[in-house]
């Protein structure tokens, strides 16, 4: 019966590749045809800042998928200098799984593609889960500091203020290595019903780097979008560049955890919207938040196509 059963998990882990990227294209193709194209056709756009967002955009993309490999190396996985180039192809692979409603796809993506590298499950899924828990509260602590930072936070009505000190709070002590360890081995108990080695999690010196490398990630993304609303709006200047990070972290922060909305698609643009409206015109706001999610998907191509060519080159 056992064996029974193992022999069907491989078989279907077989056809795994095959239903992620067809799951990958349908749900990317009804997205883009929901796009108004109408509206995107009537922005008036300067195309040297575009430039710039994209090359912020894929520099963040790779940075990420080294943040992933920095945190496999140190939970002792082995793999040579030409597995390291396809790991930054297995990331770019499953980082398309966010497309996909449930987001979960993101991390089961990485852990069936790499295990085929010979790496350990165990520890491909603790530092996917690691990496996925930490830029998440990473990002949302960034956005609350840069919040309370910026004097148009203190515009907003009612008591959102003090949410946000709350959450920059929570997210300083979430981020403390000692608490990240507990939340792994108790979620890794919880998952597969077996105490987790601890030789698996990072050490408290990781864990504190990973913090610094994911705040360095999130202000990439932030200028990424800076300079897309600044292609958009030619008379946004560096006073509004703080706030403008900030709703770039606000978003990415909020449509991470919306696991729902396949690549935060809806949530993302909403808080963005209602983000930019503090520093541009709604017409504009709207266009820069319909033209981030378009060269988004571009750069999350590019992202495949360039680690699919490292990859080829090793």
């Amino acid at each position: 019966m056992i064996n029974w059963a193992r022999a069907l998990i491989k078989r279907l882990g077989r056809w795994f590749g095959i239903g992620f990227y067809a799951l990958v294209v349908l749900f990317l193709g009804l997205y883009i045809s929901s796009l108004d194209w109408q509206a995107l056709s009537e922005i008036s756009v300067g195309w040297q800042w575009v430039l710039v967002a994209t090359l912020l955009g894929l520099v963040t993309r790779f940075w990420f998928a080294r943040i992933w490999i920095f945190f496999l190396s140190k939970s002792g996985a082995k793999f040579s200098r030409p597995q390291r180039l396809e790991l930054y192809e297995v990331y770019a692979k499953s980082w398309l799984g966010r497309y996909i409603p449930g987001s979960v796809t993101w991390v089961v993506g990485k852990v069936y593609f790499a295990s085929k590298l010979g790496i350990s499950k165990a520890r491909l899924a603790i530092s996917s889960f690691i990496e996925a828990v930490l830029q998440i509260v990473t990002v949302l602590l960034s956005a609350s500091l840069l919040l309370l930072l910026d004097p148009r936070s203190y515009e907003l009505a009612g008591n959102w203020i003090w949410v946000i000190l709350a959450v920059a709070i929570l997210g300083l002590v979430a981020v403390f290595p000692p608490v990240l360890r507990s939340y792994a081995s108790k979620a890794y108990q919880l998952l597969r019903q077996a105490k987790l080695d601890e030789s698996l999690i990072p050490s408290n010196r990781t864990l504190g780097s990973g913090v610094l490398l994911f705040v360095v990630s999130s202000l990439l993304s932030g200028l990424a979008l800076f300079f897309v609303a600044l292609a958009v709006d030619p008379e946004l200047g560096l006073s509004e560049l703080m706030f403008v990070l900030a709703a770039s972290n606000l978003a990415s922060a909020v449509s991470m955890v919306a696991v729902f909305a396949p690549a935060g698609v809806g949530v993302r643009e909403a808080i963005q919207i209602a983000a930019l409206l503090f520093v541009m015109s709604p017409e504009q706001a709207v266009a820069a938040t319909l033209m981030m999610r378009l060269l988004s998907i571009v750069w999350d191509g590019l992202f495949l196509v360039i680690a699919k060519g490292l990859k080829a080159g090793k």
